[in-house]
């Protein structure tokens, strides 16, 4: 279950990673930061879930709750870290900025989809 949350983290972070640029650089300035990050959700959710059974049958997880959810929480304990790292190394914000994010539109979808990463290894654990 450990290994599969580290490869469910590895991966969704690193599309998260190529489309990020996206959304800033030519997403942002055209939709503002909440058409930018629901454009964005879309190819999240698709690979999600495609990526969610690949990665449990990979490392053989049961398709119990416990198991599955596990699995999401490892994955969402690593993105979190990452992502804080990211955004103070590139951004320069604190761990604080993940606790003022639902003040915003495009906070609330960015805390939907971290609840759709660690559901969704669950969600599709009959795929």
């Amino acid at each position: 279950m450990i290994g599969a949350g580290v490869l469910w983290f590895a991966v969704m972070f690193g599309l998260g990673f190529l489309l990020g640029p996206v959304r800033i650089l030519v997403l942002e300035p055209r939709l503002g930061p909440t058409g930018a990050v629901l454009v964005e959700a879309v190819p999240m959710v698709a690979a999600m879930t495609l990526l969610a059974p690949w990665v449990a049958r990979l490392f053989d997880v049961a398709p119990t709750a416990a198991a599955r959810l596990g699995m999401g929480a490892v994955g969402l304990i690593l993105l979190l870290m990452a992502d804080t790292l990211l955004g103070w190394l590139l951004f320069g914000r604190g761990v604080g900025s993940l606790l003022e994010r639902p003040a915003t539109w495009d906070g609330r979808v960015y805390l939907a989809m971290l609840l759709l990463f660690v559901l969704m290894p669950w969600l599709r654990r009959r795929a």
